[in-house]
């Protein structure tokens, strides 16, 4: 039984991605708006994972972003163009 909610983007859509555990892994911080203004990413869903299997806590997404990188997120780093 999924304990998912059904996802909030749809394959094709055109994104704005930002990962949210970049402060951890380097010397960069969030503003004071809560935005990292210098590290988005741009692109086009081409995969929703939906899966209790794949990670149980929120449903992950596969972006081709415009750099030619695949790139997994998670629903909440993501927001529509």
């Amino acid at each position: 039984m999924s304990s998912l909610s059904a996802p909030k983007f749809k394959k094709g859509q055109f994104v704005r991605c930002v990962y949210h555990f970049i402060d951890f892994y380097t010397y960069l911080y969030e503003s004071d708006d809560g935005e990292y203004p210098y590290l988005p990413f741009y692109g086009i869903i081409v995969e929703v994972a939906a899966e209790d299997h794949w990670y149980e806590m929120e449903t992950v997404y596969k972006i081709y972003c415009l750099d030619g990188l695949y790139r997994f997120l998670l629903e909440d780093e993501i927001e529509l163009v």
